[in-house]
């Protein structure tokens, strides 16, 4: 018999035979232990030396002792089944969703409110998997998606594509960010009207599509005659150019938590525009995504 077949002959049962009788170096204990009368369990150590091609035990009527080769393998039995057994248990929880590698992708916006408690739950509640968190564009993530790089992604949206599931978190609105030397920042809310006429910067589409989208809609719906300024490729970036005077931008509410050095938040007097933070998931996610999504959904619900 060949080696490599041999492994394949190293049957968990033959194993726990063996392990038995040389842990009580006596065949009928062994016996006794196993719940097995003495003659299979001979018939059961002879195949396993058989397969393996050399004695484990010198034996006579009165003594049983491990041969070199069995102390050798006593270590290397308990390990394999061992293994076996954390194997199977592994396979099972990454069956159910409770083992395994998650890997979330978000957008910067998320990690202001909505992600940190749903990561800490997720975290309290399924404890053997670990969530790999990649920061990504909203334009990013329907093709990290499609491409298995993550399995569930926090956008700004709506992005709505065919072959994915959104499911809207929150409704954001709209705030002014403006310089605390600008002439707007002594006012304590501003109408679209206040706007007019105004330097803007601004994320680029490719970025954050949704979100630019959204807000050069609402500014053309206002009727807001406005020119660009600069375009980032971040919000940090843009609030940054904020502060240092270059124009004033529209943000959602929740990037007042930056409290940003230089920058003042104004809400909109009108504004009714409200900006959807949304969790992207593939239309048949594995288990561990799936119950994460249903967790974001129950937290929203809540």
């Amino acid at each position: 018999m060949r080696m490599t077949d041999a492994v394949f002959e190293l049957e968990p049962r033959l194993l726990r035979s063996f392990i038995a009788v040389a842990e009580e170096l006596h065949f009928g204990r062994a016996a006794r232990k196993l719940h097995l009368s003495q003659p299979p369990l001979s018939m059961q150590i002879k195949k396993l030396e058989e397969v393996l091609g050399t004695q484990l035990f010198r034996r006579d009527r009165r003594h049983v002792a491990l041969t070199e080769a069995g102390a050798f393998l006593l270590d290397r039995a308990r390990h394999l089944l061992g293994e076996a057994r954390r194997t199977c248990r592994d396979v099972r929880l990454i069956g159910q969703g409770e083992a395994g590698v998650l890997a979330v992708g978000y957008t910067t916006t998320a990690t202001y409110e909505v992600l940190p408690p749903l990561v800490a739950a997720y975290r309290s509640k399924h404890p053997n998997v670990e969530l790999e968190l990649v920061e990504l564009q909203s334009g990013a993530i329907p093709d990290a998606l499609r491409t298995r790089r993550i399995e569930v992604g926090f956008a700004c949206g709506p992005l709505a594509p065919a072959d994915l599931i959104e499911v809207v978190l929150v409704r954001e609105r709209l705030v002014v960010a403006v310089s605390v030397e600008h002439p707007l920042a002594r006012r304590k809310r501003l109408g679209w009207r206040d706007l007019d006429g105004q330097a803007f910067v601004l994320v680029r589409p490719d970025i954050e599509p949704a979100w630019a989208e959204a807000c050069s809609a609402a500014l053309r719906r206002e009727r807001v005659a406005y020119r660009v300024a600069q375009q980032t490729d971040s919000k940090l970036a843009m609030l940054g150019l904020v502060a240092a005077g270059l124009g004033v931008s529209l943000v959602s509410e929740s990037m007042q938590r930056l409290r940003r050095t230089g920058v003042r938040y104004l809400p909109l007097a009108a504004g009714s525009l409200r900006l959807p933070l949304v969790l992207l998931s593939p239309s048949e996610p594995s288990p561990r995504a799936r119950e994460f999504v249903e967790l974001a959904s129950r937290a929203v619900a809540a």
